[in-house]
């Protein structure tokens, strides 16, 4: 059982005040990483580890979305392929390389019970039908993959839990029928998720779309309702699990610019498959380790000849 979530624009940034990370009150966030997610701190236990990794990938220039997101959800190398870092949407390089590489498919053409746990809405698929190919990277990720996309019934259904966590945003715009959802159930949902499946991939953009101010949460408010929706997941995840967390490049931990930051980025392992990460250093270690974590557990729970 494995947990990858994604918090799109987070970075470990230094221990000062303008960083929301080092001085808001965040308990799971502060027991996942051993206090403040800053600089200069790292955890290595044999169930625990907390470092920064690299998000620039050896490529000048700020890390951005597109890149980032492939090389996380694939283990190739996007700004390299790409030679810069490309923001948004993936490249037609970057979506075959999705279509090849994809964590999720590679996951479920081994034969693993995996699942996409983002609920799309009816208005997502209206607008990406006007635009055509403009999906972010993790849709690519689980479009190669075959795998159905939850919707509102799943959401229902305690199946999928939405980008925005409460269901607070898409509710005030697009989605009014969608009914507020505490964020400590969110996590709770995505626990019961993982205890069911192999794979289970979670996103969240949130911290992005505040740190570019796009959304009228302080990244205060938002790391609130990410810390509150941690804390629920804590609590209910199976202890066979492992729970990965990651980004992409920074953003929201220097609230002074309303753009990326050279910062690297956490990466959190907490459970059973902590070790195995130990060597990873940069953005694309992630897949191809979850991946030897998944083969490693399954041949050591293959019944002996």
């Amino acid at each position: 059982m494995f947990l990858f979530i994604f918090l799109d624009g987070i970075g470990v940034g230094p221990d000062q005040e303008t960083n929301p990370l080092a001085n808001g009150h965040f308990p799971a966030l502060n027991r996942l990483c051993g206090g403040p997610m800053v600089s200069g701190r790292e955890i290595h236990h044999d169930n625990h580890l907390f470092r920064p990794i690299d998000a620039s990938l050896g490529i000048e220039g700020l890390p951005q979305s597109a890149t980032g997101q492939t090389t996380l959800f694939t283990g190739v190398n996007g700004p390299e392929l790409e030679g810069m870092h490309i923001s948004a949407f993936p490249t037609q390089a970057l979506r075959d390389t999705i279509a090849e590489h994809s964590i999720l498919k590679q996951a479920h053409e081994a034969g693993y019970r995996v699942a996409f746990a983002n609920a799309y809405s009816p208005h997502y698929w209206e607008q990406a039908a006007r635009r055509r190919n403009r999906h972010s990277a993790t849709t690519w990720t689980n479009i190669a993959a075959g795998l159905p996309f939850r919707d509102f019934d799943d959401l229902a259904n305690g199946q999928a839990v939405y980008w925005d966590i409460t269901h607070e945003i898409a509710g005030s715009t697009y989605a009014p029928e969608l009914a507020y959802v505490d964020p400590v159930t969110a996590g709770r949902r995505l626990a019961n998720l993982t205890s069911s499946h192999d794979l289970v991939l979670w996103e969240t953009f949130l911290p992005d779309l505040s740190g570019h101010r796009r959304i009228d949460w302080t990244p205060i408010e938002t790391l609130q309702r990410i810390d509150q929706m941690l804390q629920g997941l804590l609590d209910s995840l199976p202890p066979k699990a492992t729970l990965l967390i990651t980004s992409d490049h920074g953003n929201l931990e220097d609230p002074q610019t309303k753009g990326h930051t050279y910062n690297p980025v956490p990466l959190i392992v907490w459970g059973p498959g902590a070790s195995a990460f130990s060597e990873v250093t940069d953005l694309s270690g992630v897949t191809p380790t979850i991946l030897a974590y998944l083969a490693q557990q399954a041949g050591a729970s293959a019944p002996h000849q």
